[in-house]
C-alpha cells in the first residue's frame, strides 16, 4: 500500500469512527481526525502492510554465509632484519644465536606474516558468536623463550582464557596494555604460568612488552566475534562464515603499517580500500571468495 493511499484510509476510517461514537466519552465533530484514534488506525494498517517492505529489507540485508581468503605478498625486495641489542641475560637470550628484529617477517615466496584482518559485520554466524564469560574452551598459550615472544601477533575473542607462559630459566614481566580492557604487568618467574582473560574488544592490537628485556615485543587483539585472522608465514588468511549478500567491511593492520594506528593501505579501488586500512567485500552464499595476492608496496610499510 502506498503512503498516499495509507494516509487517505487513515482519514476516512477516523471520520467513520467519529460518526459512530454516540456513547462513551464525547468526540469532536470537527473534520480533523483525533491524533490518538488516527495513530492507532495507522499502526494497525502499517502492521498489515509491512510484509512487502519486510521482504525488501531482508533482501537488502543479505542472507547466507560465505568464506573470504587471500594472501598478502610483499612487492619488491624486503629489507634485511637488523640485529637486536641484547644486553642482559645473554647466556639465555642468545643461546640459539643472535636475536634479530621480527617486526617484518617476509617468507621465501614473499608472503607477509602477522597481518591482522578482522571484520565489522552486522550479522554473526553461530560459529563466530561472542563467548560467554564462563566458557569451556581450552586456554590459548602465549609463551616466551630465549627472551622472545613465540607468538608475535595473537588474535582471540573476548573472554577467551590465555595462559601467559615463561619457558625461560630467567624471569620476565609480561605487560599487556589494551586501550579498553584490563591491563596487566606481572613479574613472571622462570617456568611460570599465569592466567589472563581479555575483557573488552579492542579496535587495534594491544602492545605486549617486557621491561626486563626491552627488545621483546608482541601484540594481542581481542574481538567479540570470531571474524578475524592473522596471516601465516606464507601471508595467507581465511575467515569462514561471514555474512553473504551484503557489504562487509574489513580492517587490515600490521605492526609497521604506514597508515594511522598501523593501518595497512593498498591501492585497491575495486575493494574500496581506504586510507584507514579498510576494504569492503560482498560474498555469495555458500561460496569462497579468494582475493588472490594482495600486493603490499614498500611505501605501505614503515
Amino acid at each position: 500500500m502506498s503512503k498516499s493511499n495509507l494516509c487517505g484510509c487513515v482519514g476516512i476510517v477516523a471520520l467513520l469512527a467519529l460518526a459512530s461514537s454516540g456513547c462513551g466519552r464525547s468526540v469532536s465533530a470537527s473534520p480533523r481526525p483525533q491524533s490518538a484514534v488516527a495513530a492507532d488506525i495507522r499502526k494497525n494498517l502499517l502492521s498489515g502492510a509491512s510484509t512487502e517492505g519486510g521482504e525488501e529489507a531482508v533482501a537488502a540485508a543479505g542472507t547466507g554465509w560465505g568464506t573470504l581468503r587471500g594472501k598478502f605478498v610483499f612487492a619488491g625486495d624486503p629489507p634485511q632484519p637488523g640485529a637486536l641489542d641484547v644486553n642482559r641475560d645473554t647466556e639465555v637470550c642468545t643461546a640459539d644465536g643472535p636475536l634479530v628484529d621480527n617486526s617484518l617477517q617476509v617468507g621465501p615466496d614473499k608472503g607477509l606474516a602477522n597481518v591482522v584482518v578482522y571484520a565489522r559485520a552486522k550479522r554473526v554466524h553461530e560459529s563466530a558468536a561472542p563467548l560467554e564469560k564462563e566458557n569451556e574452551l581450552a586456554p590459548l598459550v602465549f609463551d616466551q623463550k630465549h627472551c622472545m615472544f613465540l607468538t608475535h601477533v595473537m588474535a582471540c575473542q573476548v573472554n577467551q582464557k590465555i595462559d601467559v607462559k615463561n619457558s625461560d630459566p630467567v624471569g620476565h614481566n609480561t605487560k599487556i596494555d589494551p586501550q579498553k580492557g584490563v591491563p596487566i604487568n606481572p613479574i613472571l618467574p622462570a617456568n611460570a604460568v599465569i592466567p589472563y582473560t581479555p575483557t573488552a574488544e579492542e579496535a587495534i592490537p594491544a602492545p605486549v612488552s617486557c621491561s626486563i628485556h626491552p627488545w621483546m615485543r608482541a601484540y594481542l587483539l581481542p574481538r567479540k566475534d570470531k571474524y578475524f585472522a592473522v596471516t601465516t608465514s606464507d601471508g595467507s588468511f581465511e575467515i569462514p562464515n561471514l555474512p553473504a549478500g551484503e557489504e562487509v567491511e574489513l580492517q587490515v593492520w600490521h605492526e609497521r603499517g604506514a597508515g594511522a594506528g598501523g593501518a595497512l593501505v593498498l591501492p585497491r579501488k575495486d575493494l574500496k580500500w581506504s586510507n584507514r586500512g579498510r576494504f569492503v567485500v560482498k560474498l555469495n552464499d555458500g561460496e569462497t571468495t579468494d582475493l588472490g595476492n594482495l600486493e603490499v608496496q614498500p611505501s605501505a610499510i614503515n
